[in-house]
């Protein structure tokens, strides 16, 4: 039995149950006049479907006295279609997300990450929905709902701040300036920012020159032997800068740091490896300790597998409906950790205790 801190509750399944259901149900609002059930029993067939990764049909059939998942559906359509334009959707989430973060989370600088991640969309006329774009081909599709995330890491713990849905020919600048805004509104002071190589292009280069925090993205290779490619030579790691032209954006001048790294048989490889880091803005670093840096990253990839996990799934063809899964399963993952932090966190004992030795001032 956990206890908190500050006044020594006791942390019960029945609080945390509870917490999710006030959260949902103090920033989204059913429609329930003339229903024989109550809000509350369809968040509920809802985050049981998101807890088991199972459909909203398959929960409400597992939940005895359960509305049906036709039910369950047709309630939160409606409720997302009164809430109206996506972008008003999307402010309604962050909004979520965001109701029960640590109060001390925000006071100091934290290092953030950008990512995108792909939902796989499978179905016909996908040309004529706005929110899916083509990709790579990944689990049986190339058509894809796609998702940006702005997360912070502090404690070891992961916390997203921010999501959005992309559109079809949607930039990854307009889409990073979208959740930088939403970050500074919350408070969020950058320490440096990650990102993920999508976003390396010269006109986002020029967008982050001008920001006041450090910046690290992996350089994507091009050329066969010459281009960047031929500045991954050498059995040492080194910086260097390099001048990048393109057919759309202005060239850039790009500091580069380049690591080298020897496998002796990790991850089934032996030899000479090297990586490219376009490191922007004031980061006072060797090669190495970037590589080492850029490394913290992969966080938000662990949160991606982690969503995943309590990410109910659907074949809806309503992106609304889509966001809003999504953001469910983050906001599980995000009071997990406002939880841990408050029921769970156990402060520094070293610090408090010479705290208590110092003498009073005059």
């Amino acid at each position: 039995m956990a206890k908190q801190n500050s006044n020594s509750k006791e942390l019960r399944a029945q609080d945390i149950y509870q917490l999710v259901h006030t959260t949902l149900q103090e920033h989204f609002q059913l429609d329930m006049e003339n229903r024989t059930y109550g809000a509350q029993d369809v968040w509920d067939v809802l985050v049981a479907a998101s807890v088991e990764r199972i459909s909203v049909e398959m929960a409400s059939q597992l939940l005895e006295g359960a509305p049906s998942g036709t039910t369950v559906r047709t309630l939160v359509k409606s409720m997302l279609q009164d809430i109206g334009r996506m972008t008003a959707l999307e402010k309604q989430v962050n909004q979520l997300l965001t109701a029960r973060l640590p109060r001390r989370l925000l006071r100091s600088k934290l290092p953030a990450a950008i990512d995108l991640t792909e939902l796989p969309y499978h179905g016909q006329e996908a040309e004529d929905d706005p929110y899916v774009r083509r990709g790579r081909a990944k689990s049986g599709t190339t058509h894809f709902y796609v998702f940006a995330t702005l997360y912070v890491v502090k404690k070891n713990k992961r916390y997203t701040l921010g999501l959005v849905l992309m559109k079809q020919g949607e930039k990854a600048q307009d889409v990073l300036e979208r959740l930088l805004t939403h970050g500074q509104q919350l408070g969020l002071r950058l320490k440096r920012l990650y990102l993920d190589r999508g976003f390396d292009n010269n006109g986002l280069i020029a967008y982050l020159k001008k920001q006041p925090f450090p910046t690290i993205i992996p350089l994507v290779v091009r050329g066969k032997q010459g281009g960047s490619r031929a500045l991954l030579v050498g059995r040492k790691s080194y910086t260097t800068t390099y001048e990048r032209k393109s057919t759309i954006y202005d060239a850039q001048t790009l500091p580069l740091f380049i690591v080298c790294k020897y496998s002796k048989g990790k991850y089934k490889r032996k030899g000479v490896f090297h990586f490219a880091y376009i490191v922007i803005g004031n980061l006072k670093c060797q090669p190495a300790q970037i590589a080492e840096e850029y490394r913290r990253r992969f966080g938000i990839e662990t949160s991606y597998r982690l969503m995943n996990t309590v990410r109910a799934r659907t074949t809806c063809k309503i992106a609304a409906f889509r966001l809003f899964l999504v953001a469910l399963a983050f906001l599980c993952l995000n009071l997990w950790q406002y939880v841990k932090w408050t029921y769970l966190f156990v402060p520094n004992l070293s610090f408090a205790i010479k705290r208590a030795k110092k003498p009073d001032a005059p």
